[in-house]
């Protein structure tokens, strides 16, 4: 057996005792008043070292300052060169040709050359390697806005058609939006691909009932423009990024709501037969003595309620205080789990505990609950009634905070039930599910075998496995009837931290499964991952965006023209809130409805830690420097004492 491990294995009626060496190391970090450890939430998956560094955050809001004073620059730029010494016709917001001369010009340009400038001049790397990262952004971006141009010339020279030059503006904005990730991708140090196979094809009915949504949702707009065009004609004054008009946003809506429905009534069917075969509980945990009995407490309420025999394995990962001693003795406690095991492990790293305990477990299906979640009574029962279709590979459920955690908690509900109360739902009536939250997630066995097991060295562990398993054919299952419970961070420390490891895991996930982009027809590899991709990059520019906007409104607003006081409003709320309000009026969260101006500013604050995760990854000078090789150690023999 490895060195420094212990493990041990007991019946749920063997008498309680202390393991030898469970107790905290000398030189443990105090505990708080809550029993937990200075900076429990950190650990060496908080910034692996090979793919990432960790930040100070007095780096990111440098950034910001350096992106505001390049913003007036780029903006002022134009107009001094116009009206100086020059006098050279620079093209306002670098448009070089438009045959709309009655619609205002948002200058969406300035601010994605700004954008690319800042964060090539912030990012992780070498001055040669930080001047070449902003040469292919810009390089990328003026090509994009060259070919938006011309073909805007074509259209007016030979069809005698004029594109509206916020159509110029959104597609540029747009390319932006694509070229982010995109240079990203090809250029910092992440994993390289996985060599799963990627056997999952285009299916007819997955894009028929997307294309369906789509259609009937646009046609609804219409109706809605056409009847209602005063109405319409003032929403679309308060259009966002280019003007497409409020179509473009309710028809969005539209369309997620019907397949929000169509995911629901999915769920239903799937779960509809009874089915509970043994099941092994898999608790990775790291300094959460302040968590670790509830989290198992939980469980036994869970078997309980379960007709299966549950069985649970604890691999505690190198804590600091009494994790394992905890988990034995509430474990030694409890009723109705079957049999319980504790492992120590001196190795650091989740995915390395979580890959020890799959070669320490023979049942069909696995459950994985992380040891700051509690799930719900009937958690385990609901979940594992969709593994009567033998094609379902991984069930997830809905992860809302604990009750009673303050306000953060409130917002973290409202994000919790957007994401996956709804969208999620959505994305599973056509199999676009291709991440599942690790906190609480039970896998097939033989799913997680042919995948390889869980990827050490990354972030995001959890997203890679299920779209490992979907590359490979298996079918994903988001029901939000399987609740669980999770912690909330209480400082902005431990949110900074958990969020960075999110948001960086969008990267490592994507380059890690890089053959699933755009490959094979697959809805998910042409569709729902570039999709998220170019919604990672807007998030990222959130932030930036707002302080922008306040700079063009302040200094600016006489060359472009203020925007009314509703397209401030539309920028910082828009259909966001109005979505927002309408799945918490669903779910019957009429609670929460008063948190709702919190959450919108809570999104600007994540945009802000999503631009941080951004900064924080490493772009070295060789091609051959950019390459990591991600373990994937199930690949290989268990291991073997």
């Amino acid at each position: 057996m490895d060195e420094g491990i212990r493990t041990q294995t007991r019946p749920k009626t063997a008498d309680p005792k202390v393991r030898p060496g469970a107790k905290p190391a000398p030189g443990a970090a105090r505990l708080d008043s809550t029993g937990r450890s200075a900076d429990f939430f950190r650990s060496v998956d908080s910034a692996p070292k090979a793919v990432s560094v960790a930040r100070p955050r007095a780096v990111q809001d440098t950034a910001l300052f350096a992106f505001a004073f390049i913003c007036v620059i780029v903006l002022a730029l134009p107009e001094l060169a116009q009206t100086g010494v020059l006098n050279v016709p620079v093209p306002r917001d670098f448009v070089l040709f438009s045959a709309d001369r009655v619609n205002s010009m948002l200058p969406v340009r300035s601010f994605i050359v700004s954008f690319f400038l800042t964060y090539a001049l912030f990012a992780y790397g070498s001055v040669l390697t930080r001047s070449k990262l902003a040469f292919l952004f810009l390089g990328k971006f003026a090509l994009a806005c060259a070919i938006i141009d011309g073909g805007a010339w074509l259209s007016w020279r030979f069809a005698d058609a004029v594109w509206p030059i916020h159509f110029q503006q959104f597609l540029a904005g747009m390319a932006g939006l694509a070229i982010f990730p995109h240079t990203i991708l090809s250029n910092a140090r992440l994993p390289v691909d996985s060599g799963v196979a990627n056997l999952r094809t285009g299916k007819v009915h997955e894009y028929t009932i997307v294309l369906t949504t789509a259609a009937i949702a646009g046609l609804i707009s219409i109706i809605v423009a056409t009847v209602y065009g005063d109405e319409a004609g003032y929403l679309r004054s308060i259009a966002i990024l280019g003007g497409m008009g409020p179509g473009v946003f309710l028809a969005q809506q539209l369309m997620t709501g019907q397949l929000a429905a169509l995911g629901w009534a999915r769920n239903v069917i799937s779960r509809r037969r009874a089915f509970s075969p043994p099941v092994t509980v898999l608790v990775p945990a790291h300094n959460e003595a302040h968590q670790i009995r509830d989290t198992l407490r939980a469980v036994d309420a869970a078997a309980a309620r379960y007709d299966g025999p549950v069985r649970v394995v604890v691999m505690e990962n190198c804590s600091s205080d009494a994790t394992a001693r905890l988990a034995e003795t509430t474990l030694a406690e409890c009723t109705y789990i079957a049999s319980w095991t504790v492992d120590a492990s001196q190795i650091p790293g989740k995915a390395k505990a979580l890959n020890r305990g799959l070669d320490m477990i023979e049942d069909e299906f696995v459950v994985r609950i992380d040891a700051d979640t509690t799930i719900g009574p009937d958690a385990i029962r609901i979940a594992m009634r969709h593994f009567a279709n033998a094609r379902v590979g991984a069930v997830g459920g809905l992860p809302l905070p604990h009750e009673g955690e303050g306000l953060l908690s409130k917002v973290r509900a409202i994000e919790v039930l957007l994401r996956h109360g709804f969208v999620q739902v959505s994305f599973g009536a056509f199999g676009g599910i291709f991440g599942l939250p690790g906190m609480f997630v039970i896998y097939r066995s033989a799913a997680l075998t042919e995948a390889g097991g869980f990827t050490e060295g990354m972030n995001g562990e959890d997203t890679d496995i299920t779209l490992a398993m979907t590359s490979l054919g298996w079918r994903m299952v988001s029901d939000p009837r399987a609740k669980f419970y999770t912690e909330t961070p209480d400082t902005l420390a431990f949110l900074r931290e958990q969020r960075t490891r999110w948001f960086r895991s969008l990267y490592h996930v994507t380059a890690h499964n890089r053959r699933a982009l755009f490959a094979n027809g697959s809805i998910i590899g042409c569709v729902v991952l570039p999709f998220t991709l170019l919604n990672g990059a807007r998030r990222a520019m959130m932030t930036p965006l707002l302080i922008y906007g306040v700079i063009v409104f302040v200094l600016f607003g006489g060359v472009y023209g203020h925007p009314h006081f509703v397209t401030v409003v539309a920028v910082v709320l828009g259909m966001p809130f109005v979505l927002a309000l309408t799945v918490l009026i669903l779910w019957r969260r009429f609670d929460l409805i008063l948190v709702l101006p919190l959450y919108m500013g809570f999104r600007f604050l994540r945009s802000y830690y999503t631009l941080g995760s951004t900064l924080s990854l490493i772009y070295p000078k060789t091609r051959e420097e950019r390459a990591f090789q991600a373990p994937k150690p199930r690949q290989a023999p268990p291991f073997a004492e």
